[in-house]
């Protein structure tokens, strides 16, 4: 009863500070909205630094009858030494609620996909129903990503960039707030304007260790689709998103997205998406937002 009573109010904690930043984005983009003025063109591309926040919620039981909720917010830093390169440092703050007993872990590889932990108990099958649930909190899987585009988007040619990603353990991986594997491989991305109409792919592949707590291994990690600049601010694209399995007996993680970037002024853009997951590797659906500054 006691340990419900410290859940509870475990809980209760999350929500409101999970309600307090979401209150915080909105007044912001209001603000931001009240600002702003038609005659602002668009952003260049010879932005140096630029800084963000975010949200996204998701859940899903994950082939395990998980019952699992996890909130991610983000904080971003981008910087482009030079207009052809950019870096992306990515530092999560994770709630997570599950039912105990289901091995749910966070992954934040390729923009925080969800994972399942095999349990080291996997030999006792058991077809009890998990009755409590339990929620964690704190700092998730920092990673870094960089890109190099050695081809523009040229009439005859379509932009060629490659890529570099990298994450450090620093989630707890015995509260499932992270995998406690290192990451980090090549890739490269392709993209290419047809008027209004964008079509863009990126692939890469990711070398992974492995420990007691998630039998980690190495993966290919994709994402493919198009969109169309549906006005001068608006961009409106689909695409899917995945792997192939990232831990030993697992599945490949499959989701689809729908996205919308807004250019809100010369300085500020958000975006909103929508996610259904496909497998037990990924969530059943979540969602999110970003808000960017760019100095």
């Amino acid at each position: 009863m006691e340990g419900f009573v410290n859940s509870t109010h475990e809980m209760n904690q999350i929500h409101k500070i999970i309600y307090s930043l979401i209150v915080c984005l909105v007044v912001l983009l209001a603000a931001v909205a009240a600002r702003a003025e038609t005659s602002e063109h668009r952003l260049g591309q010879g932005v140096s630094f630029a800084a963000g926040i975010g949200a996204e919620v998701s859940h899903g039981d994950y082939g395990n009858n998980a019952d699992a909720t996890v909130v991610t917010l983000p904080v971003l830093l981008a910087v482009n030494p030079t207009e052809a390169i950019d870096m992306t440092l990515e530092l999560p703050m994770v709630f997570l609620t599950s039912k105990s007993g289901s091995g749910v872990v966070v992954t934040q590889s390729g923009g925080g996909g969800r994972g399942r932990r095999p349990s080291s108990a996997t030999t006792t099958t058991s077809t009890t129903a998990v009755a409590t649930t339990t929620s964690e909190a704190g700092l998730g899987d920092i990673s870094l990503s960089a890109g190099w585009t050695v081809l523009p988007d040229g009439e005859q040619t379509p932009k060629i960039r490659p890529t570099l990603y990298l994450k450090a353990p620093t989630g707890d991986r015995n509260r499932g707030l992270g995998t406690g594997t290192f990451e980090g491989g090549p890739g490269v991305s392709v993209s290419k304007w047809l008027g209004d109409i964008q079509l863009f792919a990126e692939g890469a592949y990711i070398f992974q260790d492995s420990s007691s707590d998630y039998q980690g291994k190495n993966y290919v990690s994709y994402s493919a689709g198009g969109g169309v600049q549906a006005t001068d601010r608006l961009f409106v694209s689909l695409y899917a998103k995945g792997s192939s399995t990232r831990i030993d007996g697992g599945t490949a993680p499959v989701e689809g997205r729908v996205k919308l970037n807004f250019l809100q002024s010369r300085r500020m853009s958000w975006e909103l998406y929508a996610l259904a997951g496909f497998t037990d590797a990924s969530p059943a659906a979540g969602g999110g937002m970003l808000l960017m500054y760019q100095f």
